[in-house]
């Protein structure tokens, strides 16, 4: 990741660590975190890798907007490898060092794509505003 993106990234995981801690009775992340194991995290990261790899290769499709979707599932892998160190109480930096091959195979399809993964992160950041979670 760039710097841009390493701080969007790192303050996305920052709310999610928010959720974790906090008093969110109306979030689904709040409650996940509070009933799930870093293993299910992972396992679902992989199905939202699975789900990606379908956009890229139009099998798999939310919408007839290429870039929205590809958004989304990055979007989804992030959240649940971020979940997986979370729930563990791993620091960011730990986060990057666990999971530096997804993060690479996420900035990879991104490149190829000339989609900027800063998008996904951006994209999230303006919904956990709109949430109340910033």
């Amino acid at each position: 990741m760039n710097e841009t993106e390493r701080i969007l990234a790192e303050k996305l995981f920052g709310v999610f660590g928010k959720l974790r801690d906090g008093d969110f009775p109306n979030s689904g992340t709040t409650k996940i975190l509070k009933e799930k194991d870093s293993e299910f995290f992972q396992k679902r990261a992989e199905e939202e890798f699975t789900e990606l790899a379908g956009v890229v290769d139009g099998s798999h499709r939310h919408s007839d907007d290429f870039e929205k979707d590809l958004l989304l599932e990055s979007s989804q892998v992030f959240y649940w490898l971020a979940l997986a160190a979370i729930v563990e109480h791993k620091s960011f930096e730990e986060f990057e060092k666990i999971f530096a091959s997804e993060i690479f195979r996420l900035e990879k399809i991104h490149a190829d794509k000339k989609i900027p993964l800063i998008k996904t992160f951006e994209k999230d950041l303006k919904e956990c505003e709109e949430k109340g979670y910033l």
